[in-house]
């Protein structure tokens, strides 16, 4: 009984790290690596591309939530089991297999919206803080842990966009 009160505790700190990521998981990216994301310009109104964006954001968060937590369902027995190497190990699965896929088609879609031209460099600034940070965090997973809102810039930079719902996602 008491091993799998350990085993219980141990899961829920892991689901916890793990959910502190997908709550910062708000908002997209456009593919990895160290390219810029270059906003396109259309025929939108600077309302409805934010209206649209914040769209795509709580799509993706849905997106998200649902696949972190079959992840988490489908690994609960190797969480919580004291083996810190293989839960460093499912954490940078997680990244690598839930965060990264969905941030990269978040900022995909968004970049392609058709922003107007006056509006384009800021939501370009939010969408290359988000693609900055996801790249750090492809390189170092565990790096996500050292702070308990690894997105916090771009949050930011997604409300000072006048993103909300995006900005939101990561709170």
């Amino acid at each position: 009984m008491e091993g799998g009160a350990l085993n219980a505790r141990g899961f829920f700190l892991l689901a916890a790290t793990l959910a502190a990521l997908l709550i910062a998981a708000g908002c997209g990216s456009s593919g990895g690596g160290d390219d810029e994301v270059t906003v396109q310009t259309g025929s939108l109104s600077k309302a409805e591309f934010i209206e649209k964006a914040d769209s795509i954001c709580k799509a993706a968060r849905t997106e998200f939530l649902a696949k972190y937590t079959s992840f988490i369902q489908a690994h609960k027995s190797e969480i919580g089991q004291g083996d810190k190497q293989k839960e460093e190990a499912l954490f940078g699965e997680v990244v690598e297999s839930v965060l990264a896929p969905n941030i990269e088609k978040q900022i995909k879609q968004i970049s392609q919206l058709g922003a107007p031209e006056s509006y384009a460099s800021e939501a370009a600034v939010f969408l290359n803080i988000l693609q900055d940070r996801l790249d750090e965090a492809s390189a170092n997973p565990a790096g996500l842990t050292a702070t308990p809102f690894p997105f916090k810039k771009a949050e930011d930079a997604a409300k000072k966009a006048g993103m909300a719902v995006c900005g939101e996602s990561f709170s």
